[in-house]
C-alpha cells in the first residue's frame, strides 16, 4: 500500500508503508492499511520504480532511476557540465593564443567527439558526470574559435552582420537538434547521433587554414602571406605588387610598438573611476544575460506542453531576433536595444509566472516572447563589451566578462531546479535579474558610430561627461558624439586592414560574439 496525499489527491510515487504484509493479514481491522492515516511509518520505495515509456524509450533518469530523493542529480549533471564550460573558456582561450586557432579547434573537436562517445557508454551516473564535464570543456570553443577565425579575416564594417549570421546558424543547429530529438527517443542513440558528425572534422586538418592574424602575432610573416595569397586567389582578388612590402612594414612598426609599449593587465580595468564603473556595469549585465538566457532554455520542460514542441519553438523564436538586431543595432544604438530587450523580457518573465497553471498556452506564448527579447540582449551585450573596453585592455576585459558570465550559466540550472517545488519561482528570479541588468545599461555610454577608445586615457574619457538626462536619451545613435570624432578609412574593408594591430590584439578570449 502507498501513502495518500490529501492535497494532490494522489498516492505517493516515492514512499511506501513500512509494513510486513504477512503479519498485516493478522490485523482484525485490515481496512486500516487502506485508510489515509494508518498506524505505519513511511519509508522510501524498496523495490524500484516502473516508468512510463510512452514519450521516451530511455532517458538518463530511467536508466539510473534518478527520482524521488535522487531527483536533483540530473540538475547536478547540468551544473557539472556548466562548470566544464567555465573551465574550458579559460583553458582553450589560452591554448588558442599559444597553439593557434586551427590546432586548438581540432583538439577541442576530438575531445568533444571522444567525450561524447564515452558519455553514451557510461556504466553509471558518476562516470556519466565525469564525461559530461569533459564534454563541457569544449562546448564554447567549438563554435567560438571558428567565429573568431572568420572575424579576423574581415573589415570592421562587416563584423556585426557576420557575427549575427554565424549566430543565426548556431540557432539553426538548435532547431535541427529539436527534430533529431523528436525522432530519437533513446538517450544513448541521441547522444551518438549528435556526436558522430564530429568525425568529419578530421578532414579540417587539410582544408582549414590558420588565422593570418594569429600567424602575424607570432611573427610568422611568411606563413601568413601564404594564407593571404591563397585566400586572395580563391576569392579572385588581385593584390598590388607592393602589398607584401606594405604589410611587412606595418608589421615591423607594430612589433616595435609592442616591444616599447607598457604591459597592461586586468587590474587596469579598476584603476580609474569611469573605466571601473563601466567594467562593473557591463560585467553584471553580461552575467544577467547568460543566467537568464540559459535559464530559460532549462525551463522549457516545465512549460506544461509537449517538450519537443516547446524546445523547437524556443529555438525558432530566436531566428527573428537576429533580423531585428540587423536592422536596429546601428540605427537605434546598442544601449537602447540592450536596455529595451532586457527590461521587456524580464517583465514578461514575471508576467509568465502570474498566469494560472491551467493555462499552458498563454504561459508558452509569454515565455516565447521573453525568450525572443533575451536572445536580442544576449547578442548585444558581448558586442557592447567589446566596444566599451579600451584596446589595450580589451582582451582582459572580455576575459573578465566571459568568466563572470559563465558563472551565470553555472547557476541557471540550479535556479531552474526550484520549479520542481515552486513552479514559477525561477521565472520571477530571471525576470528580476533581467530588469536590473537592463536598468544598469542606462548608465553606460552609447558605442554605435562612436570612435572607440584605444588607450586607458581615452577609455577614461569615453562617456565621462554623461549626465542623468543622457541616461534617459535612447535611440540617439550617432547624433551626439561621446568620444572623439569618428574617422572612417577609405580602405576600411581591405583584406587584413587591421594587420598593423595584429601583434597587440592577437589574443583570443572565448566569448560569444
Amino acid at each position: 500500500m502507498l501513502p495518500f496525499d490529501n492535497v494532490t489527491k494522489e498516492h505517493s510515487r516515492c514512499k511506501m508503508y513500512d509494513v510486513n504484509y504477512a503479519k498485516a493479514l493478522l490485523y482484525k481491522n485490515y481496512t486500516e492499511l487502506r485508510g489515509h492515516t494508518p498506524p505505519f511509518s513511511e519509508v522510501s520505495c524498496k523495490h524500484g520504480w516502473d516508468f512510463n515509456h510512452t514519450a521516451y524509450q530511455s532517458t538518463v533518469v530511467t536508466e539510473w532511476e534518478l527520482v524521488c530523493e535522487w531527483d536533483f542529480l540530473p540538475t547536478l549533471s547540468l551544473f557539472i557540465h556548466a562548470i566544464g564550460t567555465f573551465c574550458g573558456s579559460l583553458i582553450f582561450g589560452y591554448l588558442a593564443d599559444h597553439l593557434g586557432r586551427k590546432k586548438t579547434f581540432l583538439f577541442a573537436a576530438m575531445i568533444q567527439w571522444g567525450s561524447g562517445l564515452a558519455t553514451a557508454a557510461s556504466p553509471g551516473f558518476l562516470v556519466f558526470c565525469i564525461f559530461r564535464f569533459l564534454n563541457g570543456l569544449t562546448g564554447v570553443p567549438m563554435w567560438i574559435i571558428p567565429l573568431i577565425m572568420g572575424l579576423e579575416l574581415i573589415g570592421p564594417s562587416k563584423r556585426a552582420p557576420v557575427g549575427t549570421t554565424i549566430s543565426l546558424f548556431y540557432t539553426l543547429g538548435v532547431v535541427g537538434l529539436a527534430g533529431i530529438a523528436y525522432g530519437i527517443r533513446n538517450w544513448i542513440h541521441l547522444q551518438l547521433a549528435v556526436t558522430l558528425p564530429f568525425t568529419f572534422f578530421v578532414v579540417y586538418w587539410w582544408i582549414l587554414p590558420e588565422s593570418p592574424r594569429w600567424l602575424m602575432s607570432q611573427g610568422r610573416f611568411d606563413d601568413m602571406m601564404k594564407v593571404v595569397k591563397k585566400i586572395a586567389k580563391v576569392n579572385g582578388v588581385h593584390l598590388n605588387a607592393d602589398y607584401e612590402e606594405v604589410i611587412f612594414t606595418k608589421y615591423k612598426m607594430a612589433r616595435s610598438a609592442e616591444i616599447s609599449a607598457r604591459r597592461y593587465n586586468l587590474f587596469d580595468l579598476f584603476r580609474t573611476p569611469n573605466i571601473r564603473k563601466k567594467t562593473c556595469l557591463i560585467v553584471f549585465n553580461s552575467f544577467s544575460n547568460y543566467a537568464v538566457y540559459n535559464g530559460l532554455n532549462f525551463f522549457v520542460p516545465h512549460l506544461g506542453t509537449d517538450e519537443h514542441l516547446s524546445f523547437l519553438l524556443a529555438a525558432v523564436v530566436e531566428l527573428p531576433a537576429y533580423a531585428v538586431l540587423y536592422l536596429t543595432l546601428n540605427r537605434f544604438g546598442r544601449r537602447s536595444v540592450l536596455m529595451s530587450a532586457m527590461v521587456l523580457g524580464g517583465s514578461i518573465c514575471i508576467a509568465t509566472a502570474l498566469v494560472p497553471a491551467d493555462q499552458p498556452i498563454i504561459t508558452t506564448v509569454l515565455f516565447l516572447v521573453s525568450k525572443f527579447c533575451i536572445t536580442c540582449s544576449f547578442f548585444v551585450t558581448d558586442l557592447v563589451a567589446s566596444e566599451l573596453f579600451p584596446t589595450v585592455v580589451r582582451g582582459a576585459g572580455a576575459s573578465l566578462t566571459q568568466t563572470v558570465s559563465t558563472i551565470g550559466l553555472c547557476i541557471s540550472p540550479l535556479i531552474t531546479h526550484f520549479a520542481k517545488h515552486f513552479l514559477y519561482l525561477p521565472m520571477i528570479i530571471f525576470g528580476v535579474l533581467a530588469i536590473v541588468g537592463g536598468a544598469v545599461t542606462m548608465v553606460l555610454p552609447e558605442t554605435a558610430n562612436q570612435h572607440l577608445p584605444e588607450t586607458l586615457e581615452e577609455g577614461e574619457e569615453f562617456g565621462r561627461e554623461m549626465r542623468w538626462r543622457d541616461c534617459l536619451r535612447l535611440g540617439q545613435a550617432g547624433r551626439r558624439r561621446i568620444g572623439p570624432p569618428l574617422v572612417k578609412s577609405r580602405d576600411g574593408d581591405m583584406l587584413l586592414r587591421p594587420i598593423a594591430h595584429a601583434v597587440g590584439n592577437g589574443k583570443v578570449v572565448i566569448t560569444k560574439v
